[in-house]
């Protein structure tokens, strides 16, 4: 009896540690990512997106041919860009159709998760990022 009560209260403990994956306003603040794969397609060096959460989830980044900047705002997991600006530079067909997908995705809204240090952002694709620990953007 003791060893079932005892496994039992294991379970609950477990369960309450494990992560959920949800993502919040501040779990996002002070982030930066950079994109590795495209539905489990790596993606090169050269075409990295980048992706930075500052304070009151202001947005910036690179798109892979432009930066950009924008309102962020994450409501039941769901994130959306809002008042996107960016540069209008031309960096071929590939490049400009990559970036244009990945802003119109943002600004509809993906729901984002972290899990195993990985950022999650799912619309019609998934879009993984890993942390950067280099020079944030905003420099």
């Amino acid at each position: 009896m003791k060893i079932s009560i005892f496994l039992c209260l294991m379970c609950v403990i477990l369960m309450a540690c494990s992560s959920t994956g949800k993502v919040t306003r501040e779990q996002l603040k002070h982030s930066h990512w950079q994109l590795t794969q495209v539905d489990g397609n790596s993606v090169a060096d050269a075409a990295a997106i980048e992706i930075e959460f500052l304070d009151a989830l202001q947005v910036v980044g690179f798109a892979g041919c432009n930066r950009f900047f924008a309102e962020g705002n994450i409501e039941s997991d769901v994130l959306k860009l809002a008042q996107l600006g960016m540069t209008r530079k031309s960096c071929g067909d590939v490049l400009d159709a990559q970036e244009t997908q990945f802003l119109e995705m943002l600004q509809q809204g993906v729901t984002v998760t972290i899990q195993n240090s990985k950022l999650h952002l799912q619309g019609q694709k998934i879009w993984q990022f890993k942390a950067l620990d280099a020079e944030p953007l905003t420099n």
